[in-house]
């Protein structure tokens, strides 16, 4: 659909460490997105063919509006996973009690859930439910 119109290129991340470095991609797969040498959007996950979809004809537009992907910043990620490390150290020292445990593994998750495709299809998945339902209703 979009031959001729954008490149995709594939880079192996175990055979091009440097350039993963270089290119600061944290997760596979990611996808950047580049007009005229200049990154303009990043994504991170499997997308689904809607989605990609969407960012290419984005990506091609005169006046490129990609959607935005909501990410954690590192500050934001760092300290969810300081706090989900200290609790798991409070619940060693107090007995494993289960509570700590299930509050550690939550916010611990919370600090690397933008990066799951799992998650993330899990995601996709319940958003599209709802809007295919109402289309199925109304036909």
């Amino acid at each position: 659909e979009f031959a001729g119109q954008v490149e995709v290129w594939k880079i192996n991340a175990d055979e091009e460490p440097a350039l993963v470095r270089e290119l600061r991609v944290m997760g596979i797969p990611t996808l950047l997105f580049y007009r005229h040498g200049t990154e303009i959007a990043r994504r991170t996950g499997v997308q689904s063919v809607g989605a990609l979809r969407e960012m290419f004809t984005a990506a091609l537009a005169d006046d490129p509006a990609l959607p935005v992907q909501a990410g954690l910043s590192d500050t934001t990620r760092l300290l969810r996973l300081a706090s989900g490390i200290a609790l798991l150290v409070l619940a060693a020292f107090t007995g494993w009690p289960w509570l700590l445990l299930g509050a550690a593994g939550v916010i611990l998750f919370s600090a690397v859930y933008d990066r799951c495709p799992i998650w993330n299809a899990l995601m996709d998945r319940l958003h599209r439910a709802p809007a295919e339902s109402d289309a199925a209703s109304r036909s």
